[in-house]
């Protein structure tokens, strides 16, 4: 697949969240979810150009990561509530090619009121997918990878690193060009949020290059209406992207 083209689908991913972000206002409170649902994402504005590299073949700058962060909510615009378990989730596409590839250092700051929710029941995910087939892997199963189910403090915020070691034992996530990383993180919140303070990921692909996402979470305070996370089920956005990559 050429350089140019592994942007399109983040593009397109772009563009219709451009559009979901005019619909925050829509959101409702005060309904009692039901059972089984599927959970939606409301996402964040994308970043289309954390940290920059020179092309290995071609020697042009280009964008090396690009990426968005969003939050789940009940179908169909229904927000969580107090005390319940969401999910907060980071995208990231690799469109650039910097010969080596990247190992990429990941942190999140969570806004006051929102803590981290990871158990036996909740846990975090992680999953990549190779432009090799494509291929979704488990990166919690990766003897190499795993995935942290804790969160040390960091400069900014908490550092989201692989348990195992990851990319040369570095405590860095390795991205290639075409590589696409999604990680989930269970959150619950002990406070109404009403979008204004954002959750916030970083993103380090290079020595001295940074770049943020984030999103501002709503939850509503109707605890009478408070469900279980095991009646709710999550979807991959890495699954989404077409063509639709073995293992999804």
């Amino acid at each position: 697949m050429p350089p140019r083209s592994l942007l399109r689908p983040l593009a397109a991913f772009a563009a219709t969240l451009l559009v979901s972000s005019g619909h925050a206002a829509t959101l409702r409170t005060g309904a009692a979810p039901e059972p089984n649902v599927v959970l939606n994402w409301f996402d964040g504005t994308p970043n289309l150009n954390i940290a920059t590299n020179f092309n290995c073949i071609t020697q042009q700058l280009e964008t090396t990561v690009s990426g968005y962060t969003g939050f789940t909510y009940l179908p169909p615009n229904r927000t969580h509530s107090v005390g319940e378990v969401f999910y907060t989730h980071l995208v990231l596409a690799h469109p650039g090619n910097p010969c080596t590839g990247s190992a990429v250092g990941i942190e999140i700051a969570l806004p006051a009121g929102v803590q981290f929710a990871t158990s036996a029941a909740n846990p975090a995910f992680c999953f990549a997918r190779s432009p090799q087939g494509p291929t979704l892997y488990n990166l919690g199963n990766d003897p190499a990878y795993g995935c942290p189910q804790t969160f040390p403090v960091s400069a900014n915020g908490r550092r989201v690193a692989p348990p195992n070691g990851g990319i040369g034992n570095s405590g860095a996530w390795g991205m290639h060009q075409g590589f696409w990383l999604e990680l989930l993180i269970p959150l619950t919140a002990t406070t109404p949020q009403n979008g204004t303070n954002q959750i916030v990921w970083t993103i380090n692909p290079a020595i001295g290059q940074f770049g943020q996402v984030g999103v501002g979470p709503q939850i509503n305070n109707d605890v009478l209406f408070r469900t279980p996370m095991e009646d709710q089920s999550l979807t991959l956005t890495l699954c989404t992207l077409t063509p639709v990559a073995n293992g999804c």
